[in-house]
Order: C-alpha cells, then sequence, then structure tokens
C-alpha cells in the first residue's frame, strides 16, 4: 500500500532529479566553449529554467500533496541563488527581471500569511483561545476544519509564532497555584538580551559583506536574519505567558512554542532535582535554555510533542522550573 509519506518523497526524490538535471544542463550550456558565441541567448534560457521552471515543476510536483505550499517560496529563492552563480556575470540581466518580479510576489506572500493568522485569531473568537493555550487551540480548530495533520501542525506554529510577536507583549496573568515558570532558572532573559543585541549587528555585518558578493544571497540571508528576530521574539513572549502546571492526574510541561507534553503521574518512575547530563544520559530537554534543575525519568517512553509537528520519544524530560520548592511540595502531594 502507497502511503502520503512514501508519495510525497517519491515526488521529493523526482523533483531533485529533474532540478539536478536542469541545473546540470545549464552548467554545461555556460562553460562549453562551442557555445560561446550563443551563450548570451543560452543564458536568457538557462535563467528561466532555473529560477522559473523550477519553482514551477515544484509547485505542480507538491499542490495536491501535504507539504506545505509555502515550501514554495525558499525554493524560489533557493532557485534564484543558483541561478546567478551558474549564470556569467555579464548575463545576469534576465535574472534581474526576474528578482524585481519576484520580490512583491514574496512580500504579498509574507502580508498574506499575517493577514490569515489575523483572520484566524479573529474567527476563534475570545472564548476559544487565550494566550495560555493559543497553539492547541488553533490546531484543534483546524483539525475540525479537516486540515491535513501535516498542514494543521504547519499552520498553528507559523501562526503562533506571529500571534505571541506581536500580541505577546502584554502583561502575563498570575500564575496559579499549581503553575510555574522556567524562565528565571535558565538564565533565559540573559541569553534573549545577548540575541537581540547581537543579531541585528551580525545581521548588518553581513549584509554589508555580502552585497558585493552576491545581492541576493545578501538580503535572502538578511530576510533570514528578520525571520529568525521573529522566532527570538515569539519565543520569550510564549515563555511568558505558557507556564507547566501540575494537574490533578499529572504534569502539564510547556516551553514556549517549542515543545509541550503531559506526563501522567503514574508513568512518573523518578523525580530527581539536579542538572540533566547530556554526557551521560539521553533526555529531551524542556529548559528553556542550560541543563534545566529538574529530571522525570518515565516507566515508559512517551511521546513529545514539539514545534511544526516535531515529535520526539523519550524515558526521560529535563526541564527548569522558578518556584522550585513549590514544586517540590506540589508534586510530593500529588504522587503520595
Amino acid at each position: 500500500m502507497v502511503t502520503a509519506s512514501s508519495l510525497n518523497r517519491n515526488r521529493i526524490g523526482l523533483f531533485i532529479l529533474i532540478a539536478g538535471a536542469i541545473l546540470s544542463v545549464s552548467w554545461w550550456l555556460m562553460n562549453a566553449t562551442q557555445f560561446s558565441a550563443d551563450r548570451s541567448a543560452l543564458a536568457v534560457g538557462s535563467s528561466l529554467d532555473i529560477a522559473i521552471l523550477i519553482p514551477l515543476f515544484y509547485f505542480l510536483l507538491i499542490r495536491k500533496t501535504e507539504i506545505p505550499k509555502i515550501t514554495l517560496l525558499p525554493i524560489t529563492v533557493l532557485s534564484l541563488i543558483i541561478a546567478y552563480q551558474i549564470i556569467p556575470t555579464e548575463n545576469h540581466s534576465t535574472l534581474g527581471y526576474i528578482e524585481l518580479a519576484l520580490f512583491p510576489i514574496e512580500i504579498g506572500v509574507i502580508g498574506y500569511l499575517i493577514y490569515s493568522v489575523r483572520k484566524i485569531v479573529k474567527g476563534m473568537g475570545a472564548k476559544d483561545h487565550s494566550l495560555r493555550d493559543f497553539p492547541e487551540a488553533l490546531k484543534s480548530l483546524l483539525l475540525e476544519k479537516n486540515t491535513k495533520p501535516l498542514l494543521a501542525n504547519v499552520v498553528s506554529s507559523e501562526a503562533s509564532l506571529f500571534y505571541y510577536t506581536f500580541t505577546g507583549w502584554r502583561k502575563p496573568k498570575a500564575l496559579a497555584q499549581n503553575e510555574f515558570s522556567s524562565t528565571k532558572s535558565s538564565n533565559y532573559g540573559l541569553i534573549f538580551g545577548f540575541i537581540l543585541f547581537i543579531l541585528p549587528v551580525e545581521t548588518v555585518v553581513l549584509h554589508i559583506l555580502l552585497n558585493s558578493f552576491s545581492p541576493i544571497l545578501a538580503w535572502v540571508l538578511t530576510g533570514i536574519s528578520i525571520y529568525s528576530l521573529f522566532f527570538v521574539f515569539g519565543d520569550r513572549n510564549a515563555m511568558r505567558h505558557r507556564p507547566s502546571s501540575v494537574e490533578t492526574n499529572g504534569l502539564q510541561l510547556k516551553t514556549g512554542i517549542r515543545w509541550s507534553v503531559f506526563v501522567p503521574f503514574d508513568q512518573v518512575s523518578q523525580i530527581e532535582y539536579r542538572e540533566g547530563d547530556s554526557s551521560e544520559e539521553k533526555f529531551v530537554n524542556l529548559s528553556p535554555f542550560g541543563a534545566g534543575n529538574v529530571v522525570i525519568t518515565m516507566k515508559d517512553p512517551i511521546e513529545v510533542n514539539g514545534i511544526y509537528g516535531l515529535k520526539k520519544t523519550t524515558d526521560k524530560l529535563v526541564l527548569s522550573i522558578d518556584q522550585l520548592e513549590e514544586f517540590k511540595a506540589q508534586l510530593s502531594n500529588a504522587l503520595n
């Protein structure tokens, strides 16, 4: 029986094969001496093949699959970067026109994503979500609308990233008695400040250095850096609004929008109040940063849910708890 995942792999394999053939032929045409007299005309064709045909072929392959259509954007940008490397500098005029045509499209895609997030949030209604549980509420809503699981995971993760970036600046709700934060004990605030300082500086320096070599590559890396900044802000705000909690029958553990898992008490084998040691043991680290201060060992492996639908199976978790003494007391009462 052919599964959806195997079909997707086959399509991606076919795309890599065709794209590789187009790139190989284009490189040969641009470097073969027998075509030197017709290089300009061939450069136009090769530019269109690499920058337009490859992304178009990719889109046709994925349009009826679970592969998110947004992946067309990085494929298009990557194709353009490769085209600039293969096509001789003196024949870059066609690529320049293509780049000018694609830029408003890319801006439009980003704008559409932001608009879609706002529309989804408004459609959910205030009663259906809060800053505490927005990712889960959105994913449930998408699944109720028969959205494919892979797409639901990607959309809910991306939407959550932008949602917390733009709306997560408000003051978090006071922690309930059974809720616990994780940013102070992990020194996440210090790391956040460092990244916030170094990322813009690094972006500007890299852009200046790369701009003379490849303007398109410089702008692509700048775009990646800006997206990274969104992720840092979204991650930081989600950390503030999504605490872990001790529930009646287990632990609800959350690390911003990165990880979430429910650990039933009857699955807990051992709880140690120490740092995790990655050189001696395997675990999923739920601490925002560092080695944590709590290690939970399970009787049986459990599945941890990550951003973009990433899943990990483990029998040991490491987490950071700011209110450690209160956490110990509540766990002691719950487990005894």
